[in-house]
């Protein structure tokens, strides 16, 4: 069963700001699903778009020197 979150939780799950949420909805780089004049976001959805993410750790680090 789908459990749909409004702009405001799911940015809370996601620990960013909702104009930051808004905006990666409206460019397709969170998914998302616009229902009337609101966004709103499965949880699973979000949990997934989250682990197939890199992490900070896992990017390839500059070489100094």
């Amino acid at each position: 069963m789908t459990s749909w979150q409004a702009l405001e939780e799911g940015a809370r799950r996601l620990k960013i700001g909702k104009s930051t949420g808004d905006r990666l909805a409206r460019e397709g780089d969170l998914p998302a699903h616009r229902m009337g004049w609101v966004w709103r976001f499965d949880a699973e959805e979000l949990d997934a778009w989250v682990k197939k993410r890199p992490s900070k750790d896992n990017r390839p680090r500059p070489r100094k020197g």
